[in-house]
């Protein structure tokens, strides 16, 4: 859920319960999967807030498109995503 959300950075708030399914993930996988999307800059866990702080560059990603991928319908994200990868493509940006 979008806790807090400015064009550049977005906050989600998670259930505590996840935490414990994300930290199943090697986090240098993660690293190195927004490293490759020119768009994601950085993200931050917050355990004590239960919240997650994206921050993403808006001169190539319109804040639409972030609020479609994390709180949209299914349908909605999965267009955002598929948006958001021809602009980059057609930008060309590689993903």
């Amino acid at each position: 859920m979008i806790a807090h959300h400015i064009p550049g950075r977005i906050r989600l708030k998670y259930k505590i319960g996840i935490m414990s399914q994300l930290m199943q993930f090697n986090l240098q996988n993660v690293d190195d999967v927004i490293a490759q999307v020119p768009a994601f800059l950085s993200y931050k866990i917050n355990e004590s807030t239960g919240s997650i702080v994206i921050e993403y560059d808006a001169s190539l990603v319109r804040s639409e498109l972030v609020n479609d991928l994390f709180d949209g319908t299914d349908e909605q994200a999965e267009q955002a995503y598929f948006a958001l990868a021809q602009y980059l493509n057609d930008e060309g940006i590689k993903t």
